[in-house]
């Protein structure tokens, strides 16, 4: 611990990658100890002004000048043994780069004083819609709703993109659309909570959120908490097939192709006849793993989304077990 008065150390570690394998090195930093991650895409700054309706302009030569890597800087205290801590990383993302393409990885590391991160990282998260009704609001900033917009306060930690990632906006505009009041939603990989949130103030009955992370089982409990939505929200620490098979109207489950082709076998299990499955966090190229994986287990396409290099896809349960 630092002495009073004393400015506190940290390692400002640099990864950059690419924006399909930002999400699974953020997990992995997270889950190694790190205090906070930043997150810099620039296809963030490219989506926002090419939208229709922005007030933002940038001229083709700065576009052009952000490049293509993902920048993930990633905060330890500075008592950490640094050389073990590069090491497990490297191990990490060369993991990770067995079904991910990581881009270069590893960048560096440098010292920074607290004050140089604790707080002016909160500017770049302000309110943002992310469905037609949907606002994800840190507590910190202020916002007057209007209509029947539904406001969901959500602070990232130290963990921020520019925006909320794409496959979390598909899957909330998704549930917008599937969601009927009273229904009952199963969350597979709930994270932060906050599609379950989102779910419960859409007019679910209830939800189960269900994670193999103690640690985002916890947090969604908070969030749900902060949300005065927790009398609808059941959070555990789970995998899909050891949840006592009762019958949901919707699951949804925002996590990778590769986990959603392999419980696609047992979400039948878990839905209702005609019940929708809300699948998002598919890479373009696996979308049609997807399909056919879903299809051979009684889930009949209905619809699907794309932002990016992201896709969304909605099936109904035709096989339910």
């Amino acid at each position: 611990m630092p002495l009073w008065g004393e400015k506190m150390k940290w390692y400002e570690i640099k990864i950059k990658t690419t924006e399909e394998a930002s999400d699974a090195i953020n997990e992995m930093l997270a889950s190694i100890g790190a205090n906070g991650v930043a997150i810099e895409d620039p296809n963030d700054i490219r989506r926002e002004i090419s939208r229709p309706d922005t007030v933002d302009y940038a001229d083709e030569e700065f576009i052009s000048s952000l490049g293509e890597d993902v920048v993930i800087k990633a905060y330890f205290p500075g008592n950490t043994n640094i050389v073990e801590l590069e090491a497990d990383i490297r191990e990490k993302i060369s993991f990770i780069s067995g079904f991910l393409h990581t881009g270069e990885g590893f960048a560096g590391y440098t010292e920074v004083d607290d004050e140089d991160w604790s707080n002016s990282w909160k500017k770049y998260y302000k309110p943002l819609h992310i469905s037609d009704r949907v606002v994800i609001k840190p507590s910190w900033e202020q916002y007057e709703k209007s209509g029947d917009e539904i406001v969901v306060e959500l602070d990232p930690g130290m963990a921020f993109g520019t925006g909320t990632h794409e496959t979390t906006r598909m899957c909330a505009q998704l549930l917008e659309s599937y969601l009927s009041f009273a229904d009952k939603v199963l969350d597979v990989g709930c994270g932060t909570g906050i599609l379950a949130i989102i779910a419960a103030k859409l007019g679910a009955g209830h939800v189960t959120a269900i994670d193999i992370d103690e640690v985002a089982v916890r947090v969604t409990e908070e969030n749900s908490k902060i949300n005065m939505v927790q009398d609808k929200i059941t959070a555990c620490r789970s995998v899909l097939g050891d949840l006592l098979p009762e019958k949901h109207d919707i699951a949804v489950a925002n996590i990778i192709a590769d986990v959603i082709i392999d419980i696609s076998k047992i979400v039948p299990q878990y839905l209702k006849h005609d019940g929708y499955f809300i699948t998002s966090g598919i890479i373009k190229q696996r979308k049609q793993e997807v399909l056919e994986a879903c299809g051979n287990s009684g889930f009949k396409y209905v619809a699907e989304k794309d932002m990016g290099e992201w896709v969304a896809v909605v099936f109904k349960c035709q096989n339910s077990l």
